[in-house]
């Protein structure tokens, strides 16, 4: 078909060039989504679903989410064991289902009036006017009842309405400034609502004759109809079997799934006429926005420009500042920040000749074992020490003047700057010597007093205490970050291997607690901040009178945590009070909801896996009305491990009881069927749905990698043409784990995401096993775990949030990039998924980002392509909910840019409230919670509680998605996972005026929202974790666009 195509941007330079020649639009009901007014296909799925919920009573909230596809699947699965509903996909479903769902015509006509009547004209039909006025367009022909086009005219431009009882107006001919908009379906305003199949094949014979008669002569250009009129697209045949001069652009969403009797039509008008094609495309606004900007010029295009700008109401670009208010004492967090005063200014030069390549390298080596510090910027050299050390070091090499320049707040933003770095390097280093310890010269100081000798791979290393330097801008004041770690050598002082080193930190610093982490951080203090002064001054070089002073506070900072429920609250002495910088509150943990055992109505819990043992999962009525009784499982298995595998699967039914270590949150498990309600059917190795896996021929990890994805596909199509699983388990043994991907400087391959790939177009969720598995310690956790996995790939809801409110909606926005690819040869794959007010992922879109603006590794959106991106979920909203939501909140682990806020606030114009949050977790910032004990405040055991908020500054706050709770114990406190002190997520808003109790509350939901994990929570909301999964497993796919899967396929 690719000769048939013709590219986006091909085409609208085809019609800028032809601009002086009229051209025809055909505009079906996919150009009036963004405007409020339903799709034909969403129209049936409408009355579908309140045909089967009228038919079902009470299962209203487990299919409220009309966009999901395993919805849609089991009202169709319904219809179709009727036996008395047309199948799925029949041209003849939209007239049979107004009928059938509205029998009566005025329902019908007041079904329309509704829809029409909430409709919000969008951008797309705004410029099509535009194009109108320049007599670009001169007849707007559709199919829809919304008259939209009407509505648009805008000054200059007198609509010429045409429908099924006024034919008459059709045979005058049109003035300047006149736009012929005809509604081949009739309109309601004037007619009797056109719209059953008796009807439609009554169409007057004058309009289809008009219809013809233009499509011979002018270009006609067809967006957002799918042809599924046959009246219609019999006229589009009649009209290009015919010799014309008239091209035809069939403009659809995307490449994928283009309706066979379009891709026939197109062959047709070839034969007859040069000019026919299908135009893969973004949507109708995104079209006409590129239509009007390459065709309009002077003031049209300064025109066409200010319409787009004013999509957006400037108070839209509103960033309200975070308040906390005045709550009780609870407790104050001890960080591990300290005040910095950084010189004021730094050294500036130029050099004559540059590194060609590797630049920060060559200057890390240029300047080692020399008592100066140096960084490039901006085709400067910025430096500090003494002025004959830097010419000692540079020499001739140096051109022009040496000066001294001014840093600036700025230049303190971003971490990773280059003016962070001098920074640091110089208080590195004279930190490291008043200390009398070793340094890296560039983060890291470590001592050699005491190492730990530790054994590891039957070696023996030593660990050495080290502690890692960060600057930090917070508000408008700089700080100096200490994180303690370990500098593991071996036997002969060498540096250990990374995995070693890993390895080690990871069983040494694993258990350094709440206390362990405080006394850490308190003999580093005495190490670099040696002394009775309460501030500190350091000068670089050391002890060289140098210009260059740091000031450092020996004490760092401290929050205040109020109590957002009244209680008597602690008096803070002192000593401490002057210390606390920050101001915060401690929320609850959030609730999720289950359905009760007999599935009439909802009970909460905040622990999911008590919540199921003592009620049933959210969706359970779908079990308990027989729409859903059972999960079959098909398996994928190499043949030697056949046995093994059948008698693991054999324990799901059975009973397993958590470690005594686990106890405290891990409850027992009492069979597949007790948890979830129904039963789990297996296959056996002799069934259609048991595939033997052959084995890889070669031993080759790269190649064989290549060839066991291949035999995996290969089983998983021989499986479906046999049986239909839910589920399908894929078991990997021991002896396959090399073959599970590799990473070289040309290609990027893994396994399971390659199989994922694979499996997402089949429609079909997989589950990966790996031998290991069947043998760990700790089966609780792994049949809990994998249970849950089982019943959510079928497409089930175990739970979904209690709490939020039901006019908002979240997305998150991912980004993919090949990791072996050259920079600006990237491409960059968007994802936007949506979820709803209960937390649950709904739909999600890919997208290329055209041309990504790379800032280091990450690739940020320039303001089109962040329009489209908007507008994609724009549509999303419509197609999930019928309605643009009151508030959305966006939530990206990167900074929004300018260009990424303005193009999405465009994209998203109508929604009144959106919010831009930068989520990300913070590597070296830490607190550690105290007791109020003995009137003073003490180090705690336990570390920072979950869900405590902190403001840092007007636009910044912290929130402890990770800590210690009371949620599954109300006399016991529990920290998931049990490691070290937990970071803390860093809030940045860039667009928004949501107060920070709210949004920290979100982020608490969310987090509970992955139902690919039984913990308690997950370290990051969910939005952020899915977006990235699918973006990443969704750059392998054939192809993507307009094809939406439900993201359960993904985990």
């Amino acid at each position: 078909m690719t000769d048939l195509v013709l590219p986006l941007d091909a085409f609208v330079r085809s019609v800028g060039i032809n601009k002086s020649i009229p051209h025809l639009f055909f505009v079906g009901a996919g150009a009036s989504i963004t405007s409020g007014i339903p799709s034909a296909e969403r129209c049936i799925w409408e009355w579908k679903r309140d045909i089967f919920l009228t038919k079902n009573p009470g299962l209203e909230e487990q299919f409220a989410e009309l966009s999901l596809v395993e919805v849609r699947q089991r009202i169709q699965r319904w219809l179709d064991q009727q036996g008395n509903y047309p199948s799925e996909a029949s041209p003849e479903e939209y007239a049979f289902y107004i009928e059938k769902c509205f029998p009566i015509p005025s329902d019908r006509r007041a079904y329309f009036q509704e829809k029409v009547r909430e409709a919000k004209l969008h951008i797309g039909y705004k410029l099509l006017c535009h194009l109108a006025r320049i007599d670009l367009i001169r007849a707007v022909w559709t199919t829809n009842f919304d008259c939209l086009t009407a509505r648009a005219a805008v000054e200059g431009i007198t609509p010429v309405e045409v429908g099924i009882d006024c034919q008459d107006r059709l045979p005058r001919q049109l003035r300047k400034g006149e736009l012929l908009c005809v509604s081949l379906h009739g309109d309601y305003r004037y007619d009797f609502l056109k719209n059953t199949s008796d009807e439609l094949q009554q169409q007057e014979s004058q309009l289809r004759r008009t219809l013809i008669q233009q499509l011979q002569d002018s270009p006609c250009v067809v967006i957002g109809y799918s042809g599924r009129d046959l009246s219609i697209i019999e006229a589009f045949y009649e009209a290009y079997a015919q010799p014309g001069t008239g091209a035809l652009y069939w403009c659809g969403f995307g490449s994928d799934d283009v309706p066979k009797q379009v891709i026939d039509l197109i062959r047709v008008a070839r034969d007859k006429r040069q000019f026919a094609y299908y135009v893969p495309t973004n949507g109708f606004d995104d079209l006409l926005i590129r239509l009007a900007l390459h065709c309009c010029k002077g003031e049209q295009h300064k025109y066409a420009k200010q319409t787009i700008v004013n999509l957006v109401d400037n108070t839209k670009y509103k960033r309200m500042a975070f308040a906390v208010e005045d709550y009780d004492t609870e407790t104050v967090i001890k960080s591990n920040a300290f005040e910095l005063e950084c010189p004021s200014e730094v050294i500036e030069f130029d050099l004559k000749k540059w590194p060609k390549e590797q630049v920060w390298s060559w200057f890390r080596a240029t300047i080692r074992d020399h008592p100066v510090v140096a960084v490039p910027f901006r085709n400067k050299v910025l430096a500090l020490g003494l002025i004959d050390d830097l010419k000692n070091v540079f020499r001739e090499n140096i051109t022009g003047r040496i000066e001294r320049t001014p840093v600036t707040d700025a230049d303190f933003f971003y971490e990773d700057g280059a003016v962070i770095s001098l920074m640091r390097q110089a208080l590195v280093r004279v930190l490291a010597k008043r200390a009398d310890a070793h340094t890296d010269g560039k983060a890291e100081i470590w001592v050699d007093t005491e190492p730990k000798r530790i054994s590891e791979g039957n070696q023996d290393y030593y660990a050495n205490e080290s502690v890692l330097i960060f600057l930090r801008s917070i508000g408008s004041r700089q700080y100096l970050l200490l994180k303690p770690t370990l500098r593991i050598f071996d036997t002969y002082g060498n540096p250990a291997p990374l995995e070693v080193t890993k390895a080690i930190k990871m069983r040494l610093l694993g258990t350094q607690y709440n206390h362990k982490f405080n006394q850490a951080i308190n003999r580093w203090r005495g190490r670099l901040f040696a002394g009775d002064q309460s501030l500190v001054c350091f000068e670089f070089p050391h002890n060289c009178a140098s210009a260059f002073r740091f000031k450092v506070r020996r004490a760092p900072i401290f929050a205040e945590i109020g109590a957002l429920t009244r209680r008597h609250g602690i008096s803070i002495p002192n000593a401490t009070k002057r210390l606390v910088k920050h101001h915060g509150y401690h929320l609850p943990e959030p609730q999720l909801s289950f359905s009760n055992k007999t599935a009439s109505g909802y009970v909460k819990d905040a622990h999911p896996i008590r919540g199921m043992i003592n009620n049933r999962p959210f969706d359970f009525a779908l079990t308990q009305k027989g729409l859903a009784s059972i999960v079959r499982l098909g398996v994928i298995c190499p043949q030697a491990e056949m046995r093994l595998l059948r008698d693991y699967l054999c324990k799901v039914m059975q009973r397993h009881r958590p470690l005594r270590s686990d106890s405290e949150y891990l409850l027992e498990y009492p069979g597949f069927g007790n948890a979830y309600g129904l039963p789990l059917e297996i296959a056996e190795p002799d069934d259609t749905s048991w595939v033997t896996c052959p084995e890889p021929k070669t031993s080759n990890p790269m190649s064989g990698a290549r060839e066991l994805a291949s035999l995996i596909t290969q089983s998983i199509n021989n499986l479906l043409a046999k049986a239909t699983p839910h589920v399908l388990l894929i078991f990997i043994p021991n002896r396959w784990r090399e073959f599970r991907g590799y990473l070289t400087n040309n290609e990027c391959f893994d396994l399971h995401d390659f199989v994922k790939a694979f499996s997402v177009q089949r429609g079909v969720a997989t589950q990966f096993l790996e031998e290991k598995t069947i043998f760990h310690a700790d089966q609780c956790s792994v049949w809990w775990w994998l249970s849950l996995a089982l019943y959510v790939k079928s497409m089930r809801t175990p739970w979904v949030l209690d709490s939020l409110d039901p006019d908002t909606a979240f997305v998150g926005l991912g980004f993919s990039i090949d990791p072996a690819a050259q920079r600006g040869q990237h491409v960059v794959l968007g994802c936007s998924h949506i979820y709803s007010a209960r937390g649950e992922g709904l739909q999600f879109r890919l997208s290329k980002i055209e041309n990504p603006i790379f800032r280091g590794r990450n690739p940020f959106m320039p303001e089109k392509d962040a329009r489209r991106l908007g507008e994609t979920i724009r549509q999303l909203f419509y197609d999930a909910k019928l309605r643009l939501p009151r508030r959305v909140v966006i939530h990206k682990r990167t900074p929004f840019i300018q260009q990424e806020r303005e193009g999405l606030c465009e994209g998203l114009s109508g929604i009144d409230n959106i919010e831009m949050l930068e989520i990300q977790i913070d590597h070296a910032l830490r607190y550690v919670a105290s007791v109020w004990r003995n009137g003073k405040f003490d180090e705690d055991n336990f570390p920072v509680r979950r869900g405590t908020t902190v403001k840092l500054d007007d636009l910044t706050a912290l929130v402890w998605v990770h800590g210690t709770t009371s949620a599954t114990d109300q006399k016991r406190r529990y920290f998931q996972g049990r490691r070290r002190v937990p970071a803390p997520i860093v809030l940045r808003r860039h667009m928004g005026e949501s107060d920070l109790r709210t949004i920290a509350q979100e982020l608490l939901g969310l987090s509970k929202m992955n139902w690919n994990t039984f913990d308690l929570y997950t370290k990051i909301p969910a939005t952020i974790h899915t977006s990235n999964e699918i973006a990443r497993i969704g750059s392998l796919l054939d192809r993507f666009g307009s094809a939406s899967y439900d993201y359960r396929l993904f985990m």
